[in-house]
């Protein structure tokens, strides 16, 4: 796919935009993306971060309680993660690992071992990962990769839905300054029921090896507070080079 350069399409938005009180145009789905690719360090950059990984708190939203945790995510999206992650109350000594290397995946604790991961549950973890690809911009403009537009979000951010065979669509809203701040999805449930409807929020900056990712992350399903994260550090990896992807020895 030709890819114009973003001030280009911007500069045909801004005349087709002139002209008295006609209202200014959506901007078109290209412009945005690369405006937004741009701002997150380019392409050379993104397209090098294959792999990210981080360490952070977070706070999961379930059941009328609040659970606070603290880990370590290593993600190469969009089908490998191991996120290990423990309850800050109970200390390390509770930590649980999660591990996708689709189209496998396990959970493991040192109370119950490596179990396989149920298969709605990996579904959609699977799901949950894609969105890091997505996040990181330039995989939207790989051949099959479908772009069209949709309403502005509640906060009157313009967007846009990218579509591709095998994963689900996906709406990405963008900020006054083009930064990508809001996507939209529904994601397969981990209990095997209908699908749900989730909102995640991005917000505030991390950069390393030239790109610029997200600091705060605000998930909500079905409207609901569902998970909120704050990462401490992030590292940039040509891939995750991990044992445990190969599987529960």
């Amino acid at each position: 796919m030709r890819i114009v350069p973003f001030p280009a399409l911007l500069l045909v938005a801004a005349c087709a935009s002139s002209g008295g009180d006609t209202p200014a145009p959506v901007p078109r789905p290209r412009a945005l993306l690369e405006r937004a690719i741009h701002l997150a360090g380019g392409e050379g950059p993104l397209t090098a971060a294959r792999a990210l990984a981080w360490s952070g708190d977070a706070v999961i939203h379930a059941g009328g309680r609040t659970i606070n945790i603290a880990g370590d995510w290593a993600i190469q999206p969009p089908d490998s993660a191991i996120v290990a992650t423990y309850d800050v109350a109970r200390g390390p000594a509770s930590t649980r690992a999660l591990v996708v290397a689709a189209p496998r995946g396990w959970i493991w604790s040192a109370a119950a071992g490596h179990q396989p991961m149920p298969p709605a549950m990996l579904a959609s973890e699977r799901d949950e990962f894609y969105l890091y690809d997505v996040i990181r911009l330039v995989p939207l403009r790989a051949p099959g990769v479908t772009l069209t537009p949709v309403a502005a979000d509640s906060l009157a951010q313009p967007g846009f839905r990218a579509e591709q065979p095998g994963r689900p669509p996906v709406e990405l809203f963008f900020d006054p300054a083009g930064r990508l701040s809001h996507l939209r999805v529904a994601v397969r449930d981990a209990g095997g029921g209908a699908p749900k409807r989730q909102d995640v929020w991005l917000s505030g900056t991390m950069e390393a090896s030239g790109i610029r990712w997200f600091r705060e992350m605000k998930l909500t399903m079905d409207g609901e507070p569902y998970f909120d994260l704050t990462l401490r550090a992030l590292r940039v990896m040509p891939r995750v080079d991990d044992p445990r992807l190969a599987g529960p020895p």
